[in-house]
């Protein structure tokens, strides 16, 4: 994935001034492929619809209920169902045919502030990086700093690479893309927070 913030500051009048930050990211697809991915940013309307809208008929995306797969299918009209898909939800997609991705929003947090996503104890979510932070697990930004016996588990296209938590550290420490999905397991529960990067 190849990911390009822009910031734009818009100034109207020498006193009243807003600052967004928003960019897009790219993400390629390959035919009849399983792949975990996430949406890195948010676009307003955070659907199936809206953020894989071009992604071809007769894809599939499957999403993790905690003992199995909620499957969403895509017809030439639309994806049914229409599921919601925020910044931090890490799910499947299998595309019909090879197709690049393009993202499109703004930060999930506004500059210098912080996203929270809440994991339960001992629970398998699928999850990925609300903010646009690549990396491997031991990344400052990614601040993974869960509980020691965490575990972290990573789609490899065959099956699951393993990494493990301790009190100080992910080993092996497994990289983290812009826009990929994973599984963790936080030995306790956890406010996995990130901190959108300051203007």
């Amino acid at each position: 994935a190849a990911a390009a913030l822009a910031v734009t500051a818009i100034t109207a009048q020498a006193q009243v001034y807003s600052v967004n930050t928003v960019g897009y990211v790219n993400q390629t697809l390959p035919a009849g492929t399983l792949v975990a991915v996430a949406n890195p940013l948010d676009a307003g309307t955070n659907d199936l619809n809206n953020v894989l809208a071009g992604v071809p008929a007769k894809s599939s995306a499957q999403f993790w209920n905690g003992a199995g797969f909620d499957i969403s299918g895509k017809s030439a009209g639309g994806w049914s169902p229409n599921v919601a898909v925020p910044p931090g939800l890490g799910f499947f997609v299998n595309s019909k045919s090879a197709y690049t991705n393009t993202y499109v929003g703004e930060l999930a947090a506004n500059a210098g502030e912080s996203v929270t996503n809440a994991l339960p104890a001992g629970a398998l979510v699928m999850v990925g990086s609300p903010l646009p932070y690549a990396g491997d697990l031991n990344t400052a930004e990614l601040n993974l700093a869960l509980p020691a016996k965490s575990s972290a588990q990573f789609w490899n296209g065959a099956g699951y690479d393993l990494s493990g938590k301790t009190a100080s550290a992910w080993s092996p420490a497994l990289p983290v893309n812009v826009a990929q999905g994973f599984f963790l397991n936080s030995k306790a529960a956890y406010d996995w927070v990130q901190t959108a990067p300051a203007n």
